[in-house]
């Protein structure tokens, strides 16, 4: 029987929060595709949550050698034994298994799609060794959880840009997250290689953020222009991506987060009403 302690350990490995936090890309890209049924969203839900641990284990598995060396990553499970290599790659390989079944019963499509996402998964760990391009990259592989999310509904590619403009501004405000994320480990990526643009630019990322924020604005517009009410919710969103632009050097990453919780669930109730 496995012991209350080792799930814990287990769902903090994986960030459940995280899984959680990226669950209504897919939901948004169901309803964009308009063919919402019981079955397609518990699917889409699986199919989601699989693929977020999925990428998440891989992840950690891959940045294993400089977690030991990180000091602020000498916690994690997989680092401190809680979580063996053994386990993280059962898990893995599990939920990989999982994201593929389910994606299969949505349609033929969305089961060919799931090894494209999961190669992404596995190349983004190995991209933070090139200029600049693991924040687009990363965002991208959260971004096209709306792309999937469509597809798993309805079984073919958007043929409207709709879905792609959302897909985008996921893109590049994950992104843009990911550059204020970084830069918690400058000193220590500057050490190891890694070519961060809080390393190339030696701590100073406001104005590159603000400049991935400013496009993930512009598809956002884009995407709800058609709608007095999506260009509304569109505004408050905006206003969370920028209010806390101040605040970058200031807070914490876990107090700079709480401006994003909001974001998924308002794209939601946009498309929703």
């Amino acid at each position: 029987m496995i012991s209350s302690t080792k799930i814990k350990d287990f769902l903090k490995f994986i960030k459940i929060e995280h899984t959680l936090f990226d669950l209504p890309f897919g939901y948004a890209g169901m309803l964009l595709a308009n063919v919402i049924t019981l079955k397609i969203f518990l699917l889409i839900t699986i199919s989601a949550i699989s693929a977020r641990i999925a990428g998440m284990i891989i992840n950690r598995i891959e940045d294993l050698p400089l977690d030991k060396k990180n000091p602020r990553t000498k916690e994690r499970e997989l680092v401190t034994g809680k979580i063996s290599l053994k386990e993280a790659y059962i898990i893995f390989f599990i939920s990989s298994i999982i994201f593929e079944i389910s994606s299969i019963l949505l349609n033929l499509l969305a089961g060919l799609f799931v090894p494209v996402i999961l190669l992404l998964f596995y190349v983004y760990p190995k991209t933070k060794k090139f200029y600049a391009i693991s924040h687009i990259f990363l965002g991208f592989s959260i971004g096209i959880i709306v792309l999937g999310g469509y597809i798993g509904a309805k079984g073919m590619f958007p043929t409207s840009p709709e879905t792609y403009y959302l897909m985008i501004f996921v893109s590049f405000w994950i992104a843009g997250f990911d550059i204020i994320y970084q830069n918690q480990d400058t000193d220590f990526d500057k050490s190891v290689g890694i070519k961060s643009i809080p390393v190339i630019l030696d701590g100073n990322i406001l104005w590159p953020t603000a400049v991935f924020y400013l496009v993930s604005t512009i598809f956002l517009i884009i995407f709800s222009i058609n709608s007095i009410f999506k260009l509304i919710v569109s505004l408050l969103i905006i206003i969370l991506l920028f209010l806390r632009l101040p605040y970058i050097y200031k807070l914490s990453i876990d107090d700079l987060f709480k401006f994003d919780i909001p974001i998924p669930f308002l794209l939601l109730l946009s498309l929703i009403i």
